[in-house]
């Protein structure tokens, strides 16, 4: 197999074909979910000093009624954007996934030139299949990850029990096993999530062959998983070489990002710290920033989309390696 056209062919498809950058920008910008940690902290006590008298302490001002109607009203829009934003992204996700493996297959069978429309076509008649794979692979392993973390937390949990039963009057020894108890579950933690991490590793050649069984064969969702399954089992040394080159590829691409994020955030901030010190306003500074910030954003956002477009190429040009001997070295 010769990798190097692989990686070339893949390179020039991202560079002409601008058809392929929207889906692109559409896979980075809705392609994956971060999960925000939200981190309470912990309520003030008064243990170890004398009684308070509470009713010497402020009472909080009534609240009116208009109040917790226009709370009770940006809650609710909040809560029915991130139900928006949320169907939009496994939508665009997957449209947008399928999209670029279709119109990268139809350019190296047919040299046909891909458009927008004919990504929408493709990726519209490729998403509950592509939809059901995702949920096929991960649901079993979200249940899996999910039952590992709580065996791990079992330490913990063990050793709080006697804690809770003790009440006030715990002795400093059963603090000490509740200590012990969270560095293990900590220890078994970080060890699960290394665990996950190395079979997301392994999973992600098998899904990537996968989903263009689906797209380009237009298999339904078990007969995609298997033969994606066999053909990556067949062809197991020249898949690791491909995956190992797109690890280096990504790891390249973070490393040069790095810098260019920088500058990119570096401008507005700087920008805004001009006005502030020339207008001694934060809200100009703040304006500044913003109005500087959101096309740095919309740079960061493009640069992304066309690394989506050059990595599904990739995975594409590879599996039309694999399975038709094409780019044969």
């Amino acid at each position: 197999m010769d990798y190097g056209k692989i990686m070339t062919r893949a390179f020039e498809t991202t560079r002409k074909y601008r058809a392929l950058w929207l889906f692109g920008i559409l896979l980075a910008l809705f392609g994956g979910g971060s999960g925000g940690n939200f981190n309470f902290g912990n309520l003030p006590s008064g243990g170890g000093g004398r009684d308070r008298d509470w009713g010497d302490l402020p009472t909080m001002p009534a609240v009116s009624s208009e109040t917790w109607q226009l709370v009770t009203i940006l809650i609710g829009a909040l809560v029915c954007f991130f139900l928006v934003w949320l169907l939009l992204s496994i939508i665009l996700r997957f449209v947008s996934r399928a999209a670029l493996i279709g119109l990268v297959q139809e350019l190296e069978a047919n040299e046909s030139q891909p458009t927008v429309k004919r990504g929408f076509s493709i990726g519209v008649e490729r998403f509950w299949k592509l939809l059901g794979i995702a949920l096929v692979i991960h649901i079993p392993l979200a249940v899996i990850s999910l039952g590992l973390i709580l065996l791990a937390a079992l330490p913990l949990l063990a050793a709080l029990v006697p804690l809770v039963n003790a009440g006030r009057t715990a002795p400093r020894e059963l603090v000490g096993i509740v200590v012990a108890g969270g560095v293990g579950s900590l220890a078994l933690i970080c060890c699960v999530a290394l665990f996950l991490a190395l079979v997301g590793l392994i999973i992600h050649p098998f899904y990537e062959f996968i989903v263009r069984v689906c797209v380009i064969k237009k298999s339904g969702v078990m007969d995609s998983i298997r033969e994606g399954y066999r053909i990556v089992r067949s062809n197991l040394g020249n898949i690791a070489v491909l995956y190992i080159l797109a690890i280096g590829i990504g790891i390249g691409f973070g490393l040069l990002m790095i810098p260019i994020a920088l500058i990119l955030i570096v401008i507005p901030a700087a920008a805004g710290l001009l006005v502030y010190l020339l207008a001694n306003s934060v809200t100009s500074a703040v304006v500044a920033g913003v109005v500087l910030g959101v096309p740095m954003l919309l740079i960061l956002l493009f640069i992304s989309g066309l690394y989506c477009v050059f990595q599904s190429a990739y995975w594409t040009e590879g599996y039309l390696a694999v399975t038709t001997g094409k780019s044969e070295g």
